[in-house]
Formats: C-alpha cells, sequence, structure tokens
C-alpha cells in the first residue's frame, strides 16, 4: 500500500510539474518600437521578439507577448509604467526595457498610475490606477550603442573619433550624436561639425555627399540598410561606449522566472545563437557592457 501511495503521489507531482512548464511565459513588448519590438500587420517581428522567442525555448514553455503602446508623451516615470503591468497582471516580464538606475527607481512611497494602452485589455481595465512596485532587472542581451557611419570618402578603418578629424561631420541638431561630436576631447572635432536640417535624414545627406561621416545610434543604421539596401555607406564597426543595456524587468514576485531567464540567456551568448538572432532580425548584435546596470549613458567618461 505505502508502495502504491508513493507512486500515485509521484505521478500527481510529475502531472503538476508538466502542467506548470507548459504554462506560458508572458511577456510585455512595445509595438511601436523597431527594429526591437513591432507589431505591423498582425506580424510580431523584432529582435526583442525573437530574443523572447528563443528564452521561452530554452524554457521549454510557450510564450505569450503582450503588446502596448508606449505613451511618448507621458510624464509618468518609465519605471512606474512598466512595473504596472506587471502588478496589474498583464505580462510576468517586460522586455526591451533600458538597464540604467534611473529608468529602475522604485516608485516613491505608493505611486500609482493608469496602464499603457495594451492590446486585448477591455477599456475600463485603465481606467483605475495601479501602484507601482520596485522593478528588477535581469542579465541583458544587448547594448544600444552609438557608432560612426562612414561615407565613400573615408576609407580604412576607424579605430577612434580622432580618426574624423579631416572628415566633415554632420548629426541632427541635440541629438546624441551632436553631443558627442561636439564634446568630444574638449572640442577636438568641433570645426569639423554641421548641423542636418531637422527635416532632412542624415543618411541621405550623406549619401548626396553633403558630408562625410554622422555619429548616431547603431540601430537606425541598421533600420536604414534595411531600407536602402543598395546604399554605399557603411558601419565604422567602432561602438562607442556610450548607451545603454537591454533585458528584461519584473517585479520581486517573478523573481525566480528572472533567474532563470538569464540562464537561458546566458547560454544563448556562449552559443553564439544570441549574435545569430540579431542578424536574422537586421540588427547589429553588440555585446552587453560591463556594468550590467549603468548609471547612465556614459557620455560624461567619453567626452574628455
Amino acid at each position: 500500500m505505502k508502495t502504491l501511495l508513493t507512486t500515485l503521489l509521484a505521478g500527481l507531482f510529475v502531472a503538476s510539474a508538466s502542467v506548470a512548464a507548459a504554462e506560458p511565459v508572458t511577456v510585455c513588448l512595445n509595438k511601436d518600437n523597431a527594429p526591437f519590438s513591432m507589431l505591423k500587420d498582425g506580424k510580431e517581428i523584432g529582435f526583442d521578439v525573437a530574443v523572447a522567442r528563443a528564452v521561452a525555448k530554452q524554457l521549454n514553455r510557450p510564450l505569450e507577448i503582450k503588446w502596448y503602446l508606449k505613451e511618448r508623451r507621458s510624464r509618468v516615470p518609465v519605471s512606474l509604467k512598466a512595473s504596472v503591468l506587471v502588478t496589474a497582471g498583464v505580462c510576468q516580464l517586460v522586455g526591451g526595457f533600458p538597464l540604467v538606475q534611473s529608468s529602475l527607481e522604485r516608485p516613491a512611497g505608493n505611486d500609482e498610475t493608469m496602464l499603457p494602452p495594451v492590446d486585448g485589455w477591455p477599456d475600463e481595465k485603465r481606467q483605475n490606477p495601479v501602484k507601482g512596485a520596485q522593478l528588477v532587472g535581469g542579465a541583458p542581451y544587448h547594448f544600444a550603442g552609438v557608432t560612426p557611419v562612414l561615407g565613400s570618402k573615408v576609407q580604412g578603418e576607424i579605430k577612434s573619433l580622432d580618426a574624423l578629424q579631416a572628415y566633415r561631420i554632420g548629426n541632427r541638431p541635440a541629438s546624441i550624436g551632436d553631443l558627442i561630436a561636439m564634446a568630444y576631447k574638449n572640442g577636438l572635432l568641433l570645426k569639423n561639425v554641421s548641423h542636418v536640417d531637422a527635416r532632412d535624414e542624415p543618411f541621405d545627406a550623406m549619401a548626396r555627399g553633403d558630408f562625410d561621416a554622422t555619429l548616431v545610434e547603431a540601430h537606425k543604421f541598421d533600420m536604414y540598410r534595411v531600407e536602402n539596401p543598395q546604399t554605399l555607406l557603411r558601419a565604422s564597426g567602432l561602438m562607442l561606449p556610450i548607451g545603454f543595456n537591454l533585458g528584461f524587468v519584473t517585479t520581486a514576485q517573478n523573481a525566480a522566472l528572472l533567474q532563470a531567464v538569464d540562464t537561458a540567456l546566458a547560454g544563448l551568448v556562449k552559443t553564439g545563437e544570441l549574435a545569430q538572432i540579431a542578424r536574422d532580425a537586421g540588427l547589429s548584435w553588440s555585446a552587453p557592457q560591463h556594468p550590467a546596470i549603468r548609471s547612465g549613458l556614459g557620455l560624461e567618461n567619453f567626452v574628455n
């Protein structure tokens, strides 16, 4: 009898574990964040989407993406908006999150806010404010950095921005690239810098020969190359240490899941699968930089 009872209990345990394993991993992603995550014509595409799928596969669990729309003019801290997606039960994880200290700060006191628009989430569920919680950042899976993009006049490799002293540099006014070019080494490149009309696309201006190089977020050039496969512009291969790591975040209630996700990501990095996922998504993958959670973009440590 004891043996039979033990066998039955073991069977129930295995069955319960199988049910738990079959539960989907739910991930919130921004539906309008090309090339990282997009819901376009009913298709779920982008690098963050592919990473979430690969992680769920490693965990042997199905994936369910919850699409939300980032409210660009909202003054609510990004940490609070992300945390209420989890505390309200929309999803377990938020993907493609900038792992910067200011973006992970705990909402003060009993801060609460309305949920952002979520596909399939009735409007009446968004009428009542939701209390935020401390966000926990997981292991990063990509460094979103800035790179020089070069025109045909720039020959050879660019190992530092010093090499751009002989060329014309054009950036959008007040862009991160413009700040870097203007401040680098106390103005070393200042005489080379010009501004692109705000209505103009810097890459198109470069293609016309208006200037020779621009400093821009790497993913923006990736998008341009996809849309303009015949372009003669090229990435320099130099990734400036200015930017932030991307990763999954959640709250303490899903700490165990986040740990499992971190383990899965480590495996994807080790096998090179993560870099391949980026290539398949048309993105130039850049290994996460130390520390995983940065105090800022790193501009203050680079320009002098």
